[in-house]
């Protein structure tokens, strides 16, 4: 017989202890937020002028995000309805970057999501290493196949992207083992396919 049924609602599934979950990201967003601040901090301010000039993008990425972060529910909404944030960036970005991190507000997963993609496209730019936690992009990424652009979508509809460092996976497909990070860039359309782990 199947084991389908344990996985399902209200189901005969073993019980676990779940007293630890919750939806606020707050935890893993402050880490994320210490990491690009870091990043940032390590770079003077005409070098970050220079990545900023030959990347545009990330430069409103890491404006979108300190607006998105410091905003409250009445700004974003009044931002989506004129489909458009305000852009700007202070000088002190890093420490901008870690009194949000040291706030207590509590913070949902497309906080989270934002701040990763943000730091992996800095790192990306400057050529920074860094290491984000398996169970972050792992939430992020499933997160986004699930909504993902059709192009995207049709994608993992014939792979599953499957984490090197992490206990989990998106798709339907083939398996196919990549970095985490690679897979979070592929699913926002910062890179092709990512490339294929053999160890």
């Amino acid at each position: 017989m199947s084991d389908l049924p344990r996985y399902l609602p209200l189901s005969q599934r073993p019980r676990h202890d779940e007293s630890a979950v919750s939806g606020d990201w707050a935890p893993r967003l402050a880490v994320v937020l210490e990491k690009l601040a870091a990043m940032l901090e390590g770079q003077s301010a005409d070098a970050r002028t220079t990545v900023y000039a030959a990347h545009p993008a990330v430069r409103d990425d890491v404006a979108r995000l300190l607006w998105r972060l410091r905003a409250n529910r009445r700004a974003r909404l009044g931002a989506r309805l004129r489909r458009r944030e305000p852009l700007s960036l202070s000088d002190d970005q890093a420490a901008v970057l870690r009194s949000i991190a040291r706030d207590d507000r509590r913070r949902a997963l497309g906080d989270l999501a934002g701040a990763v993609v943000t730091t992996l496209d800095v790192a990306s730019a400057t050529q920074t290493p860094v290491e984000l936690d398996a169970v972050t992009l792992g939430a992020v990424a499933v997160a986004r196949a699930l909504s993902a652009p059709l192009p995207i979508r049709a994608v993992l509809a014939s792979v599953t992207l499957v984490s090197a460092e992490g206990d989990w996976s998106v798709g339907r497909g083939a398996p196919q083992v990549a970095h985490g990070a690679d897979i979070v860039r592929f699913l926002y359309g910062r890179t092709g396919l990512p490339p294929v782990v053999t160890e």
